[in-house]
Formats: structure tokens, C-alpha cells, sequence
């Protein structure tokens, strides 16, 4: 595993509120932004659509499969990711950080990784640059797009970067046993079966698959031997701990051991 390196995802529904279209949620960007001065160690972060790139991509019917989308809605959607990377960026740069945005296109060939772009931003990382890259539409080829969320970025990433540690910030505690008793799993082994674990559905503005996309990406981190851990994102001080190994309230994905 590479030297500290910590590879962190923010939610769509932690950067913005999902329920109000283009509305990004300033006060948790800034606070996230201040816990990530405290840290030490080479950061890659991840964000996701939220009310932006989310939002758009209902209206113009875009999904993760491959197909002739409407280009204008493709543009559209690309646009509304770059103003949210903006945002993000611009917090970060304000508390004193070193943030440096760029589009997935940089590092993927569609849903591919492009292995030496993804060890450069490790480089980058470890010179005190925290790459900021986001889920977008991307292009896959002829005349068809695709959306890539920032869950299956987030897979793509430690499968070649293997992170010491790799987090998801959502906005619940972690992973639930049932939606009533909202009973924290605190940690999951990988050979646990996904059905015994009654995931929270998709808001019907996540094209990307919610709560369960995020545990299915976290599973197939695992397969190759990474813990995972999923935290809630709205109090920042436990993006803090769990890059530290101090988390104490959120859910282990166990890394299969070889």
C-alpha cells in the first residue's frame, strides 16, 4: 500500500442538498475543508454529483450505461460538475490548502483507468497537492457517453493506488441493519452476504444508485484486500478520525486478507 495515502469520497448528499436543485451545502464543504488542514498525509479526494451533476442527469435521462445521450444535456451535466469542483476547491483553497481540480477524463479512457495519469496524482498527492476529482459523463467511444459516478471512480482509484486508507463520507452514521431500528453495522466482513443488510433505497434524483452503489463499490475495494470505511461526512471531525485510524462511530468494510 502506498505510504498514508488517503483516498476520500464526498458524497453527493454531504456537498450539496439533494433535494434542491444546484444548491450546494457551503457550511459542510467549509467544514470538511478545515478537518482536512489537520491532516498530514497525501489526500485524493472524490466528490459526487449531488444536486448538480445529479439533478441534470434525471432531466436528460443519462445513467451509467453506455448510449447516444443528448449532447446537450451531456455538456450540460459536465458544466454543472466543473461549477461544483469550483466550489469545493475554492473552500479548500480559503482554509489554505493546495487543491488542484481536474475532470475524471484526465484519468480514465472511458470506465478504464489510465494507470501512469493515476500514479501521477499519487506524485501529486505526496508534494502536498490534493487532487480533486469528481463523478462526470464521460466519453466512451463513437457517438456514446456514460455517466461515471464517483462510487465506481472511487474503485478504479484504490485498485491502482491502494490506499492505506480509503474512505466514504455520506450523510448517516454508515451502513444500517434495517432503515427503522437504524442499528449501526460496524463492521462487515466481505464474505458476509450484501442481502442480509437492508440498504437505504435511492432518491429518486440519484442516478447513480445511492447507499447501495456505495456498498456495492466498497465490496469490490475489499476483494482486493483494502479496508473501507463509511462515515458521516456532516460532522467533519470523523473524516479526521478515520484518516487517523480513530474512528469510533461508522462502518468497516473488512478487506479480504490473501
Amino acid at each position: 500500500m502506498l505510504q498514508g495515502l488517503t483516498l476520500i469520497k464526498l458524497g453527493g448528499s454531504v456537498v450539496t442538498f439533494k433535494e434542491k436543485p444546484l444548491a450546494a451545502n457551503i457550511d459542510a464543504i467549509d467544514g470538511i475543508s478545515r478537518a482536512l488542514t489537520q491532516l498530514d498525509v497525501p489526500i485524493i479526494i472524490v466528490h459526487g454529483g449531488g444536486s448538480f451533476g445529479h439533478y441534470w442527469s434525471v432531466k436528460y435521462d443519462m445513467h451509467t450505461k453506455s448510449a447516444n445521450y443528448d449532447i446537450h444535456g451531456v455538456s450540460i451535466v459536465h458544466e454543472s460538475m466543473i461549477a461544483l469542483n469550483q466550489i469545493i476547491v475554492n473552500s479548500m483553497i480559503r482554509v489554505g490548502l493546495n487543491p488542484y481540480g481536474m475532470p475524471p477524463s484526465a484519468l480514465t479512457t472511458g470506465h478504464k483507468p489510465i494507470v501512469a495519469k493515476i500514479k501521477h496524482i499519487y506524485a501529486m498527492a505526496q508534494s502536498k497537492i490534493i487532487p480533486v476529482t469528481f463523478g462526470d459523463v464521460v466519453y466512451v467511444g463513437g457517438t456514446k457517453y456514460s455517466i461515471l459516478s464517483g462510487d465506481a471512480l472511487m474503485t478504479i482509484l484504490a485498485r491502482v493506488l491502494r490506499p492505506l486508507r480509503i474512505i466514504f463520507a455520506t450523510n448517516v452514521d454508515g451502513v444500517y441493519k434495517d432503515r427503522v431500528s437504524r442499528e449501526l453495522v460496524n463492521e462487515i466482513q466481505i464474505e458476509d452476504k450484501r442481502r442480509s443488510i437492508e440498504f437505504f433505497k435511492a432518491s429518486d434524483t440519484d442516478a447513480t444508485g445511492g447507499m447501495q452503489r456505495k456498498v456495492t463499490e466498497a465490496f469490490k475495494i475489499a476483494s482486493h484486500g483494502m479496508d473501507v470505511v463509511m462515515i458521516n461526512g456532516l460532522l467533519p471531525e470523523r473524516i479526521t478520525e478515520a484518516a487517523e485510524g480513530t474512528l469510533k462511530i461508522g462502518t468497516v468494510v473488512k478487506g479480504r486478507k490473501s
